[in-house]
């Protein structure tokens, strides 16, 4: 209860330069705040560690008693996760978010299916604010007379603004609302206790951050903490999300109507207030079902997905930071032939990574050719200006079709591959120790690999193989190593046949190959076996805390 009375010392990530920049923004911190909420965190944690420890105490690994009791506890930490959530929102529901959305690649042994499940409902549907806590915000942008005690008049900005919002997500809830003019809109408003909670959180974890290297064999995830206030404070200012949604709109505009971004309407946008145009028969991009259900052709929507995404990365060098569901739409569209068509709907323009820094995008394009040619010295040589000595990581994270293209492949990383999951052979340091090594590539690697894991999963979810998403992405690779976001729109017959056969011919080495490494690890699995079994082996969880 006395810490907000004492005064960081001089040393102290409190006094850090990076946390008065931002203030202005965020507000000042409410330490007491920030240490109740991580407290409570802490306790819901530790309790899922418990869980864990004794639900499968003495219980013989991959025996049907324990995997049912291991899904128990997932089911049950699956729950603790949401009840945190939903208590402490903001930064929390971003982690939600990425949870949710980033399973793809990785199978259960990333994300278990329970925790997916569950934190999948964030993404658009997280818990949100009664209207009338919303109206500070909104009269910075709208006139609203007594709404919502009282109806709208012809004084006010709208003649209709609902009172339950269409969505809730980490920073704001949007409500429908109508114009005088009988223009349909959609009003996107930041929480109005957002600020403050954020700065509170993000002072614990500074503290929480130094801390942590002393513990973690010297790792500093104090550059974490501080790139996260930094992007996160951009995303709060929703008259810079208006521009960054002008500009994708602007570079995207030859591919209309097939993609589209909502209208700005500038005149009634604030730093804490966006208001834009309403788009109707909105579909989740992860909806395969939905997609069928409304006459459209999911692999149709899944290549239009793919290919706008990269040609924005490739091309353009802007990654979308957030492309999960609950930002991705399609919807139908006529061309006045008689069939359905997609219409990509990109939302949520709050942040973009640039790659333009260190020549970081014309540097991906060659890494990602070299990648599909399997041309290891330009792997080697790319991949460590991206990530330092532990550039043999960075191929295995783009994706499981590149694990042929390094040297040293193991059988695991081959089946492991075949099956489109993050091999074994890469632990928990190994990635740490990655991401790490990434910041100092130039640009933001980090963000580009998330944004790129976002994608896969959903083209994941849309049935899309994996040697359709590299193979899309080698093209516009190809067109963006020449240097210009004004390239052509059309590959070479020869350019489009060589991505056709490069990639086919690696896919087709590593589905060749999978099945004698499978067996080969099989043969070697019973023999260990056998072994194990003469010592009367009785395997058992050790360290079952490592699952939370």
């Amino acid at each position: 209860p006395c810490l907000s009375h004492i005064a960081p010392p001089r040393s102290s990530p409190l006094s850090s330069p990076v946390l008065f920049r931002t203030m202005a923004t965020l507000g000042a911190p409410n330490f007491n705040l920030g240490m109740t909420r991580s407290m409570v965190t802490m306790m819901q944690f530790n309790a899922q560690k418990q869980d864990y420890d004794s639900c499968l105490e003495g219980l013989v690994v991959d025996s049907a008693a324990y995997r049912q009791a291991l899904e128990a506890c997932h089911r049950r930490g699956a729950d603790r996760c949401a009840k945190v959530t939903e208590m402490h929102r903001g930064l929390y529901v971003k982690a939600a978010q990425f949870v949710a959305s980033i399973r793809g690649g990785t199978g259960d042994r990333g994300i278990p299916e329970p925790y997916i499940a569950k934190l999948a409902t964030f993404t658009d549907q997280a818990p949100h604010k009664p209207a009338g806590d919303m109206v500070g915000a909104l009269q910075e942008a709208l006139s609203i007379g007594r709404w919502p005690d009282g109806p709208l008049d012809g004084t006010c900005t709208l003649k209709e603004l609902d009172i339950e919002p269409l969505a809730a997500a980490s920073l704001a809830q949007v409500h429908r609302g109508v114009l005088q003019d009988g223009s349909e809109v959609a009003v996107k408003v930041q929480y109005p206790e957002l600020r403050e909670e954020m700065a509170s959180d993000l002072a614990v974890f500074k503290t929480m951050g130094s801390q942590m290297k002393q513990m973690t064999q010297g790792y500093d995830f104090m550059w974490v903490v501080e790139d996260f206030e930094k992007y996160i404070t951009r995303e709060l200012d929703f008259k810079l999300e208006a521009a960054n949604a002008e500009l994708t709109a602007s570079q995207l505009a030859h591919l209309a109507p097939s993609v589209y971004v909502p209208a700005v309407y500038w005149q009634h946008t604030s730093e804490r207030v966006l208001t834009m145009e309403f788009c109707d028969g909105l579909i989740k991009a992860n909806d395969a079902e939905g997609l069928r259900s409304a006459g459209l052709d999911v692999l149709e929507c899944a290549r239009l997905l793919c290919s706008t995404f990269a040609e924005m990365v490739f091309i353009y060098g802007r990654v979308h930071a957030d492309p999960h569901a609950g930002n991705i739409y399609f919807r139908v569209r006529s061309d006045g032939d008689g069939r359905e068509r997609p219409q990509l709907v990109i939302l949520d323009h709050g942040l973009y990574h640039d790659l333009s820094e260190s020549d970081v995008r014309l540097r991906f394009c060659r890494y990602w050719k070299a990648c599909c040619a399997k041309d290891s010295r330009a792997m080697s040589e790319l991949g460590a200006i991206f990530a330092g000595s532990l550039e043999r990581l960075l191929p295995l994270l783009l994706s499981p079709l590149f694990v042929l293209g390094g040297t040293g492949v193991s059988l695991s990383e081959l089946v492991a591959a075949s099956e489109g999951n993050l091999p074994d052979t890469v632990s928990l340091t190994d990635v740490v120790d990655f991401v790490m090594a990434t910041r100092h590539g130039g640009a933001n690697l980090c963000g580009l690999l998330h944004s790129l894991g976002y994608i896969r999963s959903l083209l994941t979810a849309l049935g899309l193989p994996e040697s359709a998403r590299v193979r899309c992405m080698l093209e516009f690779a190809l067109l963006g190593e020449r240097g210009s976001a004004q390239v052509p729109r059309e590959l070479s017959l020869r350019d489009r046949s060589w991505a056709r056969w490069t990639v086919g011919k690696l896919n087709g080495q590593v589905q060749l190959l999978a099945p004698a490494a499978g067996l080969a690890l099989a043969c070697r699995k019973r023999r260990r076996i056998g072994a194990d079994g003469a010592l009367g082996c009785c395997k058992r969880r050790r360290g079952a805390a490592s699952l939370v």
